[in-house]
């Protein structure tokens, strides 16, 4: 069967992914939006799963590599020594932004994508995230953690989770929202908010080390 066909697979299931879930599209659905047919989603993908793993591995092999990438270019700059916590979180954070730019018209798309499966089972999440993205948070992880050994490897590990929480919230569609009275969204671009995130972020991950807490009155 014709590459192209697999092609309008994945992308007729990024859009029905995006609108309904994965648990929620038929691959019956599917395959009749697509124009094609069962027999063509087991012979390019073996399966549904495989035509998810497909449809995030499309996306995520390249952000991978960018990220990946510019990491190793920061290290070999520093001779040794260990980057700076800013110009980790800007080799993990801005080739994320690039390719959000890059996808012009898809854009929406996507970031409704990861929406909607993050209301996925967390098993299922938990999944997708591991196979897709665990080794590159794992290898940022780890130069965080030698950026600041004095926090300790869990410690970092915590807030390198709050972390991806707070990034996958910017680049959202909810965080343009208009929800404080008085404050409206400053629309700013891409490149801007991923460097005013950077400053955010390196100044919570270098917060200094747990201290007991006052119980509230």
């Amino acid at each position: 069967m014709p590459t192209h066909t697999r092609d309008k697979l994945l992308d007729v299931a990024e859009e029905l992914f995006a609108a309904k879930g994965i648990s929620g599209t038929s691959l019956r659905v599917l395959t009749k939006t697509a124009g094609t047919n069962l027999a063509a989603v087991h012979y390019h993908f073996g399966s549904k799963d495989g035509l998810v793993d497909a449809v995030f591995e499309r996306r995520a092999t390249a952000l991978n590599r960018d990220r990946l990438a510019d990491l190793a270019r920061i290290e070999a700059t520093c001779e040794g020594d260990t980057p700076p916590v800013e110009d980790i979180l800007r080799a993990f954070i801005a080739p994320g932004a690039r390719m959000l730019d890059e996808l012009k018209d898809r854009r929406a798309l996507i970031v409704r994508l990861r929406c909607r499966v993050e209301a996925e089972a967390p098993a299922v999440v938990e999944a997708l995230v591991r196979r897709h993205f665990g080794v590159t948070c794992a290898r940022f992880l780890e130069a965080l953690q030698r950026a600041m050994p004095e926090l300790g490897k869990e410690l970092v590990a915590e807030r390198f989770r709050y972390s991806l929480a707070t990034l996958s919230l910017t680049f959202s569609e909810t965080f343009d929202l208009d929800t404080i009275p008085g404050h409206p969204p400053t629309g700013s671009h891409d490149a801007l908010r991923a460097e005013r995130l950077i400053d955010f972020l390196a100044a919570g991950l270098r917060a200094g080390p747990d201290t007991p807490r006052r119980p509230s009155a």
